[in-house]
C-alpha cells in the first residue's frame, strides 16, 4: 500500500497533512518479549483532508492483511459494549420490524458480542470477521462467522449462499476500509431492496471539538463526517436517511443508509447536521490547522501535568492498553516512561508489551501489588466503567487521571 495521495471517495489529489504524529508502530501490534524490540516496524502517521469532498484521512496505508488477520481486541472484554449491543438490537428490531426469518449480517463482527444480542431476539445472524483467531472464538460461541474481509467478492459469495439480507451492520469498521467503493458495491449486492446499511463510526465533529487525536492510528484510515459519506452513497444509488448519536468511543454516530428512490426521506437530523458541518466549517483547512495547534499545546501541558504529579510524590500506572492509548503514549514518550505497567481486562493483551513504548500489560487485579497512587485512564472513552471496576483502588485512596480533552485528577 504505502503513501496515499488520492482521496478514497472522490479520488482528488490530497494536500499535505495538517497533523503529523511522526513514525509510529502499529497500535495493536503488541510485543511478546524484548527480543522483538530491534525489529519493530514503524510507519508514518499523518492526517490530511480532501479539499473537494472533505474526507479526513491518513496519508499512509498499511495493508489490511498485516493489520487484521490476527487481532488482539475482543469486544466482550467491555461491559459497556455488551450493554450497548442489547439496547441497539432492541431498538433496531422494533424500528424495522425484523422477525425470525430475517438475516442480519455484521461486518467486522469480532467475537460476536453484538450479533448475540440479535440472536437473543430471535433473528438469524452472520458475522464476517477477517481476524481468524477472533472469528474462531465467535464460531465456538455459536455465532456463524465467515473469516474474511467484507468486499464485493465476499458479499457476492454470501448472497449465493444465504440470499439477500435485511441489514448490514458495520460498527467501527467503515473508517478502517481503504476501498470504500468496493465496500458500497458489496453492500448493494447483499442487501434486500428494502434493506438498511447501518454504519457506526466515531464522528469527526466530536474528534475536533474534544481533541480526540488519539483516535488517529493506522487502522483508522478515515475520520468520518456526513458530507463525504452522503456523496459516496449517491454514487451507488443509496441515500443517507438517518443519523443517531452514540455515546460510546468518545462520541460516535450511527448512520442509516437506504436505497435511493424508495419511500425513504432524509431526516431533519441529517439535514441539520449537514448544514452544521458547513456552518462550522469542520472540513476547512484553517479549522483543521487550529486543531493540530491545540494538539501540540495539549501535549506540552500533559507532559508538564504528569511531571508535576511525579514531583509531588505520585506513583502512576495506566489502565486500558487500547489502540488509542498507544497513539497517546508514543506521542508523549515522557509520560510513557512514568508508567511501570498498564492494567487491562483482555487476556489477549496481558503478558505482552505495548508497541513502541514497551510497557508491560498486566491483569487489572495487579493494581494492589503495584503500590500505585494514581491510575492514568488511557481508555478514557470507558472512564465511567473503569472507575466503577476500580472502586477498591479509589477506596484505598487512589486517584484517577483522565488525559483528554484536558488533563485532570479525579
Amino acid at each position: 500500500m504505502g503513501n496515499h495521495t488520492k482521496c478514497r471517495i472522490c479520488r482528488s489529489p490530497l494536500p499535505p497533512p495538517f497533523l503529523d504524529l511522526g513514525a509510529t508502530p502499529l497500535a495493536n501490534s503488541f510485543l511478546a518479549s524484548p527480543v522483538e524490540f530491534k525489529d519493530e516496524p514503524t510507519f508514518p502517521l499523518a492526517v490530511t483532508a480532501c479539499r473537494d469532498c472533505g474526507l479526513v484521512q491518513l496519508t499512509y496505508v498499511v495493508p489490511a492483511e498485516q493489520l487484521y488477520r490476527k487481532y488482539v481486541y475482543v469486544s466482550s472484554t467491555s461491559d459497556a459494549v455488551g450493554q450497548y449491543a442489547d439496547r441497539l438490537a432492541t431498538r433496531l428490531t422494533k424500528r424495522y420490524g425484523w422477525g425470525p426469518s430475517d438475516l442480519v449480517v455484521e461486518v467486522a463482527s469480532n467475537d460476536g458480542t453484538v450479533l448475540k444480542a440479535f440472536q437473543r431476539r430471535g433473528l438469524r445472524v452472520l458475522g464476517i470477521e477477517p481476524a481468524r483467531n477472533i472469528a474462531e472464538l465467535a464460531e465456538r460461541d455459536g455465532v456463524p462467522t465467515v473469516p474474511e474481509f467484507f468486499c464485493e467478492s465476499t458479499a457476492t459469495q454470501q448472497h449465493e449462499q444465504v440470499g439477500e439480507v435485511v441489514a448490514i451492520l458495520g460498527r467501527h469498521v467503515f473508517a478502517h476500509i481503504d476501498d470504500l467503493h468496493d465496500f458500497l458495491r458489496g453492500a448493494s449486492a447483499l442487501l434486500r431492496k428494502d434493506g438498511v446499511l447501518l454504519i457506526e463510526v466515531p464522528y469527526l465533529g466530536e474528534l475536533l471539538s474534544n481533541l480526540e487525536f488519539d483516535t488517529v492510528y493506522h487502522e483508522h484510515l478515515s475520520y468520518v463526517s456526513l458530507r463525504p459519506v452522503a456523496r459516496l452513497c449517491a454514487e451507488y444509488g443509496m441515500s443517507l436517511v438517518e443519523v443517531e448519536p452514540v455515546d460510546l468511543h468518545g462520541g460516535s454516530i450511527l448512520m442509516h443508509i437506504r436505497r435511493a428512490g424508495g419511500p425513504y426521506r432524509q431526516s431533519e437530523t441529517v439535514q441539520m447536521m449537514l448544514q452544521q458541518e458547513e456552518t462550522v466549517g469542520i472540513h476547512r483547512s484553517d479549522n483543521l490547522e487550529r486543531f493540530a495547534d491545540h494538539v501540540r499545546t495539549w501535549r506540552e501541558q500533559f507532559v508538564d501535568f504528569i511531571g508535576d504529579l511525579e514531583r509531588s510524590g505520585a506513583y502512576l500506572i495506566g489502565y486500558g492498553a487500547a489502540a488509542k492509548a498507544n497513539t497517546l503514549l508514543n506521542y508523549c514518550p515522557e509520560v510513557a516512561r512514568c508508567l511501570s505497567l498498564i492494567l487491562d481486562k483482555s487476556p489477549h493483551k496481558q503478558g505482552l508489551l505495548t508497541p513502541g513504548t514497551h510497557i508491560p500489560v498486566r491483569p487489572a487485579s495487579e493494581w494492589e501489588a503495584s503500590g500505585a497512587s494514581h491510575l492514568l485512564i488511557l481508555a478514557w472513552n470507558f472512564r465511567e466503567e473503569i472507575m466503577r471496576q476500580m472502586q477498591p483502588f479509589a477506596k484505598r485512596g487512589g486517584r484517577f487521571v483522565v488525559p483528554i480533552p484536558n488533563p485532570e485528577v479525579i
